[in-house]
């Protein structure tokens, strides 16, 4: 057997690549990766019959000469983005690597007419949440997440390619496979990593959704069954016994690591994902019927898996050599406590700055004890004693404060990114522009218009600075008028519902469930430069309030007054008004709800009392 395995660098694919290697020498083995981060770089050798080539399977003419090449007869279609959460921030990437790589694939395959077994691994997610009864091969195919939809829309490529063109290929769908060598980002090694490192286990919403695990080894022996035996045109399942909840798993890794630790000790919950299916419940009686039975118990698995983690060289084994560590000022703050979640979420270290960020050598120290890739500047002055708005830097003797914490510690650390060569996050504010009459849109690379209030007038200074000189190292971000479905002094709905006066106008604002996980995104991807980081479109006060009175509080009131009658008698300051471009937003992520369709979607579902 001759074979071209896709993926073969992945989690699954690697250990399919291994058991080749060890059970048939013999055989002619390809191994096609792109080595995305969380690709092992063990086997970017090549030895023997086994050839690595690193390219990505959407080259078609890279597929069609290592078919020629190497007179490929059998293809194991592993390659995939395959992690959820990064699916809801970057959808389009997906869509490029699973759905375009797998034509691409298939059309070599078919140019090349000599493929006599095409082996396209696929998911349970594919099946979509299941509510009722067992799903079985013939069960409809209704995805709730981009991920799952890709690899649906691959299948659909995959089936048509059987019957218009006769491919010889067979479709095999998983349960959750965990064990040695997965990537850090899936939940298990997760878990383990926090446990290791001495974290609490974030789980994501109530963690009552149920998972079935199937360890690496079952899932390569499930494959080469299929791939001996399967018959051409089928779906194989491949089932779990091993069904738990994210909470019974996390109590069971604490136990495991920490047996002396209570689990609840170790367990803290953060914000769901944009949806999150409750079961893959599937049966695999046709892959039973070739024979393969799962071998190996979950209690087993997972302490063969801990003790995996425990010795691991993550510099060594992953092409990710270097975890990313994110060293944060303002982890204290309300958008800090927000956000630390979610890198850590998405695999990174995180460590809590002490340093002040004005005092240049304790922080150049602090950097250089640390060693992070990136750092993360949430720290701003907008309030203080007596004061829950920015008209507490309206005050006499509150200057200093301003340019201290809005101006001077943002461009400290900004100037120790840009001389360590590390990627900064820097959280700005839109609140540096007004409507000018003519109805524009601010971009990124317009120049601040708004001076009426002290705050404004500092950020807008920073914010220049932040584009002229560190464009090419910090992520300058622009937020505006935070809101989140979680109430509190700080969320823009919890504010305006206890305000007696409106002064109703479109602005642009932040929903932050919307836009942080998007900003974990460009931190993965080091993006740079300003960004207008608020939900598309504008949304007026007054509408907010109404969906709040129709949805919440029928009772609700309030006094709608102009700005003049505002500036008169409500603040002390002027309010920056305007509507912000999300051109880039929108390009880097497409789907990023407008403000009206997020902000009515939280009223709906979460609470808010005005005192």
């Amino acid at each position: 057997m001759r074979l071209l395995v896709t993926g073969g660098a992945g989690f699954i694919g690697s250990a399919f690549c291994r058991r080749l290697r060890k059970d048939f020498p013999q055989f002619v083995l390809v191994n096609l990766d792109c080595l995305y981060p969380c690709s092992t770089r063990t086997l970017s050798k090549s030895s023997g019959t086994y050839h690595f080539v690193k390219g990505n399977i959407q080259d078609t003419g890279l597929v069609s000469a290592l078919l020629h090449k190497y007179s490929i007869d059998t293809v194991v279609h592993f390659a995939a983005q395959s992690h959820v959460d990064t699916s809801f921030t970057d959808p389009m990437s997906y869509t490029r690597d699973n759905v375009l790589g797998t034509h691409s694939l298939l059309e070599a395959c078919r140019m090349y007419k000599g493929i006599q077994r095409f082996v396209h691994i696929s998911t349970d997610e594919v099946y979509g949440e299941n509510t009722g009864p067992v799903f079985t091969e013939s069960s409809l195919l209704k995805p709730t997440n981009p991920y799952a939809a890709t690899k649906a829309s691959a299948e659909m490529l995959v089936h048509s390619y059987i019957h218009s063109y006769g491919l010889p290929a067979v479709i095999i769908r998983s349960n959750n496979v965990y064990g040695p060598g997965q990537y850090p980002e899936k939940v298990i090694p997760k878990f383990l990593f926090q446990l290791l490192d001495e974290q609490k286990l974030t789980i994501q919403g109530t963690g009552h959704q149920l998972r079935s695990f199937l360890h690496v080894e079952d899932a390569v022996n499930a494959v080469l069954c299929v791939l001996f035996q399967g018959l051409v045109g089928e779906v194989y399942n491949i089932s779990s016994h091993d069904e738990v909840s994210i909470k019974v798993l996390a109590a069971m890794l604490v136990q495991l690591v920490k047996p002396e630790e209570k689990p609840e000790d170790w367990i803290t919950f953060v914000d769901d994902r944009n949806f999150n299916d409750k079961r893959y419940w599937i049966e695999s009686k046709p892959l039973a019927a070739l024979g393969w039975t799962q071998r190996i118990p979950f209690a087993e698995g997972l302490r063969e898996t801990m003790e995996w983690y425990k010795t691991v060289d993550k510099a060594t084994y992953w092409c990710d050599a270097k975890q990313p560590k994110a060293l944060v000022w303002g982890h204290k703050g309300w958008i800090g406590q927000q956000f630390v979640p979610l890198l850590k979420a998405k695999g990174y270290e995180v460590v809590e700055a002490t340093s002040r960020a004005d005092d240049r050598e304790a922080v150049q120290a602090e950097v250089d004890s640390v060693h992070p890739t990136h750092l993360v500047c949430l720290i701003g002055r907008t309030h203080g004693e007596g004061y829950t708005t920015i008209d507490y830097l309206e005050q006499p003797g509150k200057l200093i404060e301003n340019l201290t914490d809005n101006l001077y510690g943002p461009l400290c650390l900004a100037n120790t990114a840009k001389q360590q060569g590390l990627h900064m996050l820097y959280m700005g504010t839109g609140c540096i522009f007004t409507y000018d009459g003519s109805g524009q849109k601010f971009t990124e690379s317009d120049v601040p218009n708004f001076f009426g209030s002290e705050y404004s007038t500092v950020k807008g200074i920073t914010d220049r600075l932040m584009c002229e000189q560190f464009a090419d190292t910090v992520l300058n971000v622009r937020i505006r008028m935070p809101i989140s479905k979680t109430p509190g002094p700080r969320n823009f709905i919890t504010k305006i519902i206890n305000y007696k006066n409106i002064c109703s106008i479109p602005n642009s604002m932040t929903v932050m469930e919307d836009i942080l996980p998007c900003l974990v995104t460009c931190m993965d991807k080091k993006i740079t430069g300003p960004l207008n980081a608020t939900n598309p479109c504008v949304i007026e006060h007054n509408t907010i309030l109404n969906w709040y009175k129709e949805l919440q509080d029928p009772e609700h009131a309030w006094t709608s007054i102009d700005n003049t009658e505002l500036l008169r008698s409500c603040v002390k300051s002027a309010r920056s008004n305007n509507e912000l471009d999300t051109t880039r937003l929108q390009t880097l992520f497409p789907s990023v709800p407008t403000i009206q369709v997020s902000v009515r979607r939280i009223l709906e579902t979460e609470s808010f009392r005005s005192s």
